[in-house]
This record gives C-alpha cells, structure tokens and sequence, in this order.
C-alpha cells in the first residue's frame, strides 16, 4: 500500500511540474510567437472587459484580481510541490495540508469569478467572452481537482505516520 501511495505522489508531482512548464510556456511563448488574434484563448483571458463592467469597476481592476488569484495559487502550488517531496517531515506534511486547504479556497473563489457571467441574471454577454469564461473555468476545476488529490495524500501520509 505504501508504494501505491508513493506512485501516486510522483504522479501528483509530474502533475504540478507539468502545469507549471505549460503555464511558464504559454506565459512567455504565445505572445511573441503567435501575433493576435491566432490563439486569443491562451493570452489573457478576453473575457477580464467584461467581469469588469460587471463587477461596475475599471477592466485593469478584474486583472489586478486575475494577477492576484494567479500569484498566490502559484505559491500555494509551489508550498505543495515542496510538500509532495517532504511527506515523511511531520512540518511539510502539515505545510502541505494547510497550502493546499486555503488554495482549494482561492480556487473555489477563482472558479466563481469566472463563472461571474453565467451567474448573474440580465445581462447580454459575448458568446466569446462566455467561451473563455468556461474554459478558464474548467483549467481551475483541473486544479482544484490536483489540489484536492495533494490535501488527501497529505491526510493519508498523516493517518499512516499515525498507525506506524
């Protein structure tokens, strides 16, 4: 059981790593390889106009919170990385869980800010904008799932310390 748990941290890790490359690559590749609008849904999401006029605020204030949401969830998920490859330290075991509680918490808040267009009722959105609002959407379901599966194998990690 034990090499199972094991596996299923160095998934978790190759997990995190690759999120991390494809987020770094996607940041620094898109906008100097590929001029607009050739892979619009990989810049910034579009949609950050719109969530600012509703949120009746400066479009540059919903991507000061987008910035926000992205910096500390990159904290979050760096602390859990580490975490990952310090399971057996009962401090990193404990840093790990925490990390990965309020990041399910930020992307929980991540996730309703995107939703924001298709929760609030009377107003005419751009097909556009509600596209990547859904696909923005589902990346933060993936990583709330990935944090999820980080905060039981913490929890596992904690029963099993316990036991032994």
């Amino acid at each position: 059981m034990k090499s199972r748990l094991n596996l299923y941290v160095t998934i978790l890790q190759a997990v995190y790593i690759g999120l991390f490359v494809a987020f770094l690559l996607n940041a620094f590749t898109v906008d100097v390889l590929f001029a607009p609008p050739a892979l619009a849904i990989l810049r910034v999401p579009s949609n950050l106009r719109e969530i600012g006029q509703l949120l009746n605020v400066p479009w540059t204030q919903s991507l000061r919170i987008y910035h926000i949401f992205l910096l500390i969830i990159s904290v979050f998920a760096s602390l859990n990385l580490i975490g990952l490859s310090k399971l057996e330290s009962r401090i990193w075991r404990s840093i790990c869980k925490i990390s990965s509680f309020f990041c399910l918490l930020i992307l929980w808040a991540t996730l309703l800010f995107f939703f924001l267009p298709f929760i609030i009722q009377g107003v005419d959105y751009n097909p556009a904008y509600l596209r990547t609002s859904l696909i923005y959407a589902g990346v933060i379901f993936i990583l709330f799932v990935v944090d999820l599966a980080t905060f039981a194998i913490a929890e596992e990690y904690r029963n099993r310390a316990k036991n032994n």
